[in-house]
């Protein structure tokens, strides 16, 4: 008898854990006509602090900063020669507030993979 007590525990143990809610599900915005459009791709910065340059070079003035985890929609890239190795290539992307340089953020194909990507950066 207690061997089926236990094994109905043990079941309804698992029944419980397996139905748990997934609290880090994303609400869709039907609004946001841009969060799912293919054309337009979207970037998570990964450094502490960056700096939107004037133009797509290191020696570029900074226009403005943004921070770890920010969400950003990318206006255009430009493929430069490496400011380190001029036989290797440099890829910069253009935002509203001036451009950064890949090695500053991780490109996602739609907004929502850049917001869920943020959030797991932040946890």
């Amino acid at each position: 008898m207690k061997k089926i007590f236990y094994i109905a525990a043990a079941l309804l143990f698992l029944l419980m854990t397996g139905c748990s809610k997934n609290k880090d599900l994303i609400s869709l915005n039907e609004d946001d006509i841009l969060a799912m459009n293919p054309t337009i791709q979207w970037a998570v910065v990964i450094e502490p602090y960056a700096a939107f340059r004037k133009e797509a070079s290191w020696e570029s003035s900074v226009l403005d900063h943004c921070r770890y985890g920010d969400v950003l929609m990318i206006e255009g890239n430009a493929i430069l020669d490496s400011f380190t190795d001029s036989s290797s290539k440099e890829i910069w992307y253009r935002f509203d507030k001036g451009w950064l340089s890949s090695s500053s953020v991780v490109v996602y194909q739609n907004k929502y993979k850049a917001q869920k990507a943020s959030a797991d950066l932040m946890k």
